[in-house]
């Protein structure tokens, strides 16, 4: 997929690079990738649309048919599906808050004794302070928008915002020290970073989970689901240019 991505791929084609069954071939991806192979595919467009339309200066057309889209049309309802925004103002949009560091974007949070969310944390790199982005998702749908998502320090316990009762599953992507807003948006597809996801479902219960949950960051792989963060993260973004103009005395 990712190195024929302007070419209309089938799930024949993909089936036939697996040496199997298009019906076999769709079981397995699923149970592999916890998604469709046509949903892994539109996430891998998707975040190459998003490379091109900060980092190039294609229009949004010629970006439509760079990866694989015949339709003007389409393509755009399925760019506003993942990120909330039409193309055009999805690169306006970063081009005004894409420079903050993710690391401002992480907040302390409450004192663990006074949460009323979940707690957890996400560890790895060898013990090295990094930042992570961190999504509960409801199970099995990481392409999905995430139900809460912070920034946050890793290899500490971190009290998360409250959420509604239910089952989920932690994601978290790591972010380099320097990393903005942009950098994370433009990754190319087909760089690995560092990924991890919970090692059982959270079980939220009165809006807090029985024990901490702990997510452990690893080398990504190729057929590791794409997790969509791009809404998400920009809410967070212009939040806190919210804040520091709300903050900001007026001068005069």
């Amino acid at each position: 997929m990712i190195e024929h991505l302007p070419e209309p791929i089938q799930l024949s084609d993909v089936a036939r690079a697996g040496t199997l069954s298009p019906f076999h071939f769709h079981r397995v991806f699923r149970d592999v990738t916890t998604t469709t192979p046509a949903r892994f595919l539109t996430s891998l467009r998707m975040a190459e649309a998003r490379r091109l339309l900060l980092v190039t200066p294609k229009t949004v057309t010629d970006v439509c048919t760079s990866i694989g889209y015949s339709s003007l049309g389409t393509f755009i309802s399925q760019f506003g599906k993942l990120t909330g925004l039409s193309p055009r103002r999805f690169r306006c949009v970063v081009e005004q808050i894409g420079h903050i560091p993710v690391e401002e974007l992480v907040e302390a949070g409450p004192e663990l004794a006074a949460a009323s969310g979940p707690i957890g944390a996400v560890t790895g790199l060898h013990g090295e302070p990094c930042n992570a982005l961190l999504g509960l998702f409801r199970l099995n749908r990481p392409q999905e928008l995430p139900t809460m998502f912070h920034a946050i320090a890793t290899n500490r316990l971190v009290a998360l915002p409250p959420v509604a009762d239910g089952d989920y599953e932690p994601i978290a992507v790591a972010v380099g020290p320097s990393a903005t807003v942009r950098d994370v948006l433009a990754t190319p597809i087909g760089v690995l970073g560092r990924i991890g996801f919970g090692f059982s479902p959270v079980t939220v219960t009165g809006g807090r989970c029985r024990h901490p949950f702990q997510v452990a960051l690893r080398r990504q792989r190729r057929f590791d689901p794409p997790v969509e963060f791009t809404r998400p993260l920009l809410s967070l973004a212009r939040r806190r240019v919210l804040r520091i103009s709300h903050s900001t005395p007026a001068i005069g």
